[in-house]
């Protein structure tokens, strides 16, 4: 009986080194397709949320003008009343009006317009939004909503 147990021991193979490689050439194969799919795809989440804090910063901008029939000299005056915190830029981490990230921009004193828009460059800050945004910055202005601008 034990010496039944040895014979199939001695019976089996491994895998073979081509099969091995086949393998791996297959394993490699497919992550080079799929990893720039879901950095593709990550992309394009970010510059969702993107747009979704652009359009709830222009919320808040839109209550503080109601209340005072003027827009803000600086996004940070909607903090307390209007946004608990204005949003740091998902493409970059950058803090709301630091510079890399969105960027407020008021019209006239008093303020009766404004711009919000985001900073990003193809090469750095950004790139990867910038080109899942089709080479494009998103502006968003009152009246003209969501924008692509370069």
């Amino acid at each position: 009986m034990f010496n039944r147990g040895a014979r199939k021991l001695r019976d089996s193979r491994g895998f073979t080194l081509i099969e091995l490689l086949i393998v791996v050439a297959i394993i490699a194969i497919l992550a080079a397709i799929l990893i720039p799919n879901f950095l593709r795809a990550r992309a394009q989440a970010q510059v969702a949320a993107t747009k979704g804090n652009l359009k709830n910063v222009a919320t808040a901008l839109e209550s503080y003008f109601t209340d005072f029939a003027q827009y803000p000299q600086s996004a940070g005056n909607v903090i307390g009343n209007y946004a608990r915190a204005l949003p740091s830029d998902p493409c970059t981490g950058v803090v709301f009006g630091m510079g890399g990230g969105y960027l407020y921009n008021p019209v006239g004193n008093p303020a009766t317009d404004y711009s919000l828009r985001t900073n990003w460059t193809s090469g750095g800050t950004g790139g990867p939004c910038f080109g899942a945004n089709g080479g494009f910055n998103l502006q968003y202005t009152p009246g003209g909503g969501l924008s692509p601008t370069p």
